[in-house]
């Protein structure tokens, strides 16, 4: 399976290490299951499609145990060199 490496524009501190870089898994066909489902339901509401964008990288890390939560809670530079990349399995 393959993976991505996304480097982080700002580092982040996870169970006190500094943390520069994350890794996340090639997604499966049952998690673009629930990615389509989620945005075919939503309607185009950019809020849902935010949450599934985060809750989809919750389920691809491999690197951390980071949750969802987490992810919201990163410097938004950090969050969307997540998103961006992970854009890339998509395409």
């Amino acid at each position: 399976m393959d993976t991505i490496k996304v480097k982080l524009p700002k580092p982040i501190e996870i169970d006190g290490e500094k943390v520069t870089e994350l890794e996340f898994r090639e997604p499966l066909g049952e998690d673009m299951e629930d990615f389509v489902g989620e945005i075919a339901a939503a309607g185009g509401d950019k809020k849902a499609m935010g949450k599934v964008l985060t809750e989809l990288a919750e389920k691809l890390i491999v690197s951390h145990p980071l949750s969802a939560d987490d992810f919201r809670k990163m410097p938004g530079k950090n969050y969307m060199a997540v998103v961006n990349a992970l854009s890339d399995f998509l395409a």
